[in-house]
């Protein structure tokens, strides 16, 4: 089967602190704290190995952090990280229990050099083979220029790999123009790309289908819990949970779940609508992880009947 890569530019420790009834000026105490070693890359590699596969994770570390992120490798997930000066920045998650509200606060981390980039991009290269499958996921770190993912992606194709893009801002605006397979902006990030609002599912559709003509060929568009729009080349569908969660354990990293199961169903040769209904599974079942990307396969195989495909656009 396919080789299956990830590439994490701004790798995260991800801060989880659980209280109750938050609010601001008090002293609180938290019911539950827990670190991970994170970044939407690593997110994506974890949710592909939660789902048995093997996978390889590539990106920068902060050479104070980096041991963190060794600690991750099992027999399935491995790592290879370029590791760069300085500490890896830190993401603190304040999830109310009380309301089921998240506060996110982001911190800064390392910053990198054009010899740091420049030593990842072969490192992409030397691992890369034709048939491969990459997912790109995330920010781009403070260094990195704005068309690093761009470059990323030539290098890809180059060996004829197959490349997911799951980014924002410069990283996505800029790397579409290497014409990735396939991209997974969330409806804000659709919106900010293209400059308009999509109030609806018909308009988000319609513009997927837009990228689509542009030489991308699959483009899923994330929706938080109304589940995931997708468009190809000869119809737009939605995917979405047809039955309320029961307690949300956290929300970060669903989207990333999402694309592992898209990445894995891609190595597997699935078809388009049983391809997003496994993302969205996958997605669905980070929801009761406290930690992102790292859940039971049992859970996935739950929900996943309980997945809605409709279509939204067709043509012949």
């Amino acid at each position: 089967m396919a080789k299956l890569m990830t590439v994490t530019a701004n790798t995260a420790i991800d801060l989880l602190l659980e209280v109750e009834s938050f609010a601001f000026g008090e002293t609180l105490s938290a019911s539950r704290s827990a670190e991970f070693a994170c970044g939407k890359g690593i997110n994506v590699a974890k949710a592909i190995e939660s789902q048995g596969s093997e996978v390889l994770c590539l990106g920068f570390a902060g050479a104070r952090s980096v041991d963190a992120f060794h600690a991750l490798q099992t027999e399935r997930l491995t790592t290879d990280l370029t590791v760069v000066s300085g500490k890896t920045r830190t993401n603190i998650t304040l999830h109310d229990s009380a309301s089921g509200r998240e506060t996110h606060i982001r911190t800064a981390g390392f910053s990198v050099t054009e010899d740091d980039c420049r030593r990842l991009c072969e490192s992409v290269e030397s691992h890369a083979e034709p048939g491969a499958i990459v997912i790109i996921s995330g920010s781009l770190p403070p260094g990195a220029p704005n068309d690093f993912y761009r470059s990323l992606i030539k290098v890809c194709r180059e060996r004829g790999v197959t490349t997911f893009l799951d980014a924002s801002d410069s990283g996505l605006s800029l790397g579409i123009e290497a014409k990735p397979d396939a991209i997974k902006p969330n409806q804000q990030e659709l919106e900010a790309l293209l400059g308009k609002s999509l109030p609806d599912e018909r308009s988000i559709a319609e513009a997927a289908k837009e990228l689509v003509g542009q030489g991308i060929q699959r483009v899923y568009v994330s929706r938080g819990e109304h589940g995931c729009i997708a468009a190809y080349e000869n119809m737009a569908v939605s995917a979405y949970l047809n039955t309320a969660p029961e307690r949300i354990v956290s929300r970060v990293g669903c989207g990333d779940a999402l694309v592992a199961g898209l990445a894995v169903a891609a190595r597997q040769g699935l078809d388009a609508k049983t391809a997003l209904r496994l993302g969205v599974a996958c997605g669905s079942a980070n929801l009761f992880s406290p930690e992102p990307g790292r859940f039971e396969p049992t859970r996935v195989n739950e929900i996943i009947s309980r997945i809605v495909v409709e279509d939204i656009l067709t043509s012949v």
